[in-house]
């Protein structure tokens, strides 16, 4: 399968500080990972060189993607604009904000502010803003972390329903075990920062999991003893 994203070498400074070092890795188009690690140990830095928001890094990053929607840990929503206007500030474009906010079942609440929206709902809006450029990656901060269980469950299942719909490229950098587990197809567990890859777990031919299913347990189990 061609490569979406590819980094040989990559290591990222802010001064005297190293916050990744030396990191190999590559992402399939089309598919779902998730980079596993520690809070604190670079996981963010490292989703913004991916994506392009930061490039003065070392090493090589090759990114065979052209237009990417970030994901981010708060929803960021203006709180005096309601949901549909919050979209306006990506595209003009009403066909596409229509369909980007059937996508993540929204429709009904486009004339609602922010402030009436559960947290849930705000983070599938933050979703759709994302998916209004079409992009063939996207890339998610943490996005569950500040949600409780059921809402947390229902925006994973309307992520991957979407991405296996559009087949873009998912990357999800999280410290949840469970999330990643039940989010990606290949795991790359980081190491304390400075962050390296010290495993990376495939679970492409594996059944899918859910949060409670015992198959999800075991391989939490296994990834406690690579994760620090």
């Amino acid at each position: 399968m061609a490569i979406a994203i590819k980094t040989t070498g990559l290591s990222q400074s802010f001064g005297d500080l190293q916050v990744i070092k030396d990191l190999n890795m590559a992402i399939k188009k089309s598919e779902r990972v998730a980079f596993l690690g520690p809070s604190g140990c670079g996981k963010t830095t490292l989703l913004r060189c991916l994506s392009g928001l930061l490039r003065d890094y070392s090493g090589e990053i090759e990114l065979h993607y052209s237009k990417a929607g970030f994901v981010f840990q708060e929803p960021r929503l203006i709180p005096w604009s309601n949901l549909y206007n919050n979209l306006t500030f990506v595209t003009q474009d009403e066909e596409k904000i229509r369909r980007s906010l059937e996508l993540v079942e929204l429709s009904k609440f486009a004339n609602q502010h922010p402030s009436k929206l559960s947290g849930g709902m705000q983070q599938r809006a933050n979703l759709a803003r994302a998916l209004i450029v079409e992009p063939d990656a996207v890339f998610f901060d943490e996005p569950f972390q500040n949600l409780d269980l059921k809402s947390n469950i229902k925006l994973m299942e309307a992520v991957i329903r979407i991405q296996k719909q559009q087949e873009w490229t998912a990357v999800l950098v999280t410290h949840g075990i469970r999330e990643a587990v039940v989010f990606a197809q290949r795991i790359f567990i980081l190491s304390k920062g400075p962050a390296s890859v010290v495993k990376e777990i495939d679970m492409t031919n594996e059944e899918e999991t859910d949060f409670f299913s015992p198959k999800t347990a075991e391989f939490e189990r296994l990834i406690l003893e690579y994760y620090e």
